[in-house]
């Protein structure tokens, strides 16, 4: 018999494959819903973290300001042409119980753009909080803490 921690972690493979995709296909309007909605997401740059400093460069608070977050870069932004893709590794499950999962990984995001260039956009890791919602998984919290502090260009796409 498979142990509630092995299924936790196929959980969480099975989630990061399908939240990794759905940002590498750039299929935006779906992201919002790999949270709970009071879901947050935010980025902290390393040094600011580990300074116990507050201040992130960017916060959503709930699914709400997520999808505001989709519409601004669908309508607003201007940005170069580029592709992602999302690495997700070394996860550790912190703490499971029946309701919740915290678990902390390592990320690499590297862009390639038109001219066929590609580059380490972001390095850093994850802080999350899942929520266990009938048979699923959802974000209760992403925090993106990034080592990369000469970040290229925006910080347009979610983490």
């Amino acid at each position: 018999m498979l142990s509630e921690n092995y299924l936790d972690r196929l959980r969480l493979e099975e989630f990061f494959a399908e939240y990794v995709a759905c940002l590498d296909e750039v299929r935006l309007e779906d992201w919002p819903e790999f949270f709970t909605e009071d879901g947050t997401y935010g980025l902290w740059a390393r040094e600011n973290s580990e300074a116990g400093l507050p201040a992130p460069m960017f916060l959503c608070r709930n699914k709400r300001q997520m999808k505001d977050r989709v519409t601004s870069y669908r309508e607003a932004n201007i940005y170069p042409d580029h592709w992602n893709r999302h690495l997700v590794s070394a996860t550790r499950i912190t703490r499971s119980d029946r309701n919740e999962i915290s678990a902390q990984s390592n990320y690499l995001v590297v862009q390639t753009r038109l001219d066929g260039e590609t580059f380490i956009y972001q390095a850093g890791r994850c802080a999350d909080r899942f929520a266990r919602d009938e048979g699923r998984l959802l974000l209760r919290e992403r925090r993106i803490i990034y080592d990369t502090l000469a970040v290229r260009t925006l910080f347009v796409l979610p983490v």
